[in-house]
């Protein structure tokens, strides 16, 4: 073998080695925040959607209640009961194909962590939910606006400033 063929083959071998590596998500700024949309025009007065609305970033921007356009969404269909908090969990497929589930417990108070959500994407790392009820955090196509029931993220708290400060509250 020729030293051109071996080193060919060296860089080859590492650059396969490093390919699961490299193709990896790596999302830790990431915010999954579980909305209730059209409250109050809903049956008896409640929703009349439920949303999960995925963000690569911070959720707000930092402008009082202003928050950015998130990357993605997919509407979490009535099953009969209130998705956030059902027995067993929630899962609902983004338009990319990543799968998010989220267990929550109700019972728990803003701002506090109220459970875990994971997406296939990276199963080995779980975003930590937090209740954090906030109204006008999107708005739909059709006009109604979302409100968020729950935040889930890696960053140890429901909102973190665009600056990366933490905060229980705008």
């Amino acid at each position: 073998m020729s030293v051109n063929t071996l080193a060919f083959t060296l860089r080859l071998a590492g650059l396969l080695f490093s390919l699961p590596f490299s193709l990896a998500q790596r999302t830790p700024w990431e915010n999954l925040v579980l909305a209730d949309c059209g409250i109050g025009l809903g049956p008896n007065g409640g929703s009349t959607s439920r949303e999960m609305i995925y963000y690569d970033g911070n959720v707000w921007t930092g402008n009082g209640l202003e928050t950015f356009r998130p990357k993605m969404m997919v509407n979490v269909p009535w099953s009969g009961s209130y998705p956030w908090g059902q027995a067993g969990g929630v899962s609902a497929t983004m338009p990319n194909g990543d799968v998010f589930t989220v267990y929550i417990n109700r019972d728990i108070k803003d701002p506090h962590a109220a459970g875990d959500a994971w997406h296939k994407y990276e199963m080995d790392k779980p975003l930590k939910c937090y209740s954090y009820h906030q109204d006008r955090v999107y708005q739909l196509d059709d006009g109604k606006w979302c409100s968020s029931a729950y935040v889930c993220n890696h960053r140890g708290a429901p909102y973190v400033k665009p600056d990366g400060d933490a905060c229980d509250a705008l």
